[in-house]
């Protein structure tokens, strides 16, 4: 009798022993994450090494992301631009600037819907004008100044008479075509928008 209640209490303790090191059915077993130093995109890692060579390749949409290391300030990956960040300018051959000049029709968009109508002409990296600023019928006489750089057109537009005005930061495409974003203030107002427009034409002698 003593030797068979001794054969059971070393069973039950090597049951015990065998649970102990197989763990709990249930156990749920967490994956590492990757430290700081880790970049966490392999795509991060093989454009450094020079694996692409064709710098439009679909893969790279991550190509300057480390995915796991996050900006305590932003809140993002380090190499993700910040907000309003836009791409380098262009260049254009000969020239340095884009032309700007012409007749152009822009619509501009936030909380209501605009349509601008512009007469530009350009004297080196300057550009000014007039035209007119459509808004529920009504009709507006507009004065324009600004900058051309490379590709990027900063423009002024201001209604006459008032104390508005359009800060327009714009991109002219090859294409006769320009886009982009601006900032409407007036007194008490502050509105951000997106622009579109196109080339009607040559300038219109006025």
């Amino acid at each position: 009798m003593g030797s068979r209640a001794l054969f059971i209490i070393f069973a039950l303790i090597g049951c015990l022993v065998c649970g102990a090191i197989a763990g709990p059915k249930n156990q749920i077993v967490e994956s590492q994450f990757p430290g700081e130093n880790m970049s966490g995109s392999g795509i991060h890692q093989e454009v450094g090494a020079g694996v692409y060579t064709n710098q439009d390749d679909a893969s790279l949409s991550f190509r300057n992301e480390s995915l796991f290391v996050i900006r305590k300030d932003t809140g993002m990956s380090p190499n993700v631009p910040d907000k309003g960040v836009r791409t380098p300018v262009k260049i254009v051959p000969g020239l340095g600037v884009a032309p700007a000049a012409g007749s152009w029709s822009l619509t501009l968009t936030d909380v209501a819907t605009r349509n601008l109508r512009l007469n530009l002409a350009q004297s080196g990296d300057a550009v000014f004008g007039s035209g007119e600023l459509l808004e529920n019928g009504t009709a507006t006489q507009v004065t324009v100044g600004g900058t051309v750089l490379g590709d990027r057109l900063a423009l002024f537009v201001v209604p006459t008479g008032s104390q508005n005005i359009y800060r327009l930061s714009l991109t002219l495409k090859p294409s006769g075509s320009l886009d982009g974003d601006y900032v409407f203030t007036a007194p008490g107002v502050t509105q951000p928008g997106i622009a579109f427009g196109q080339l009607a034409g040559p300038a219109v002698a006025s």
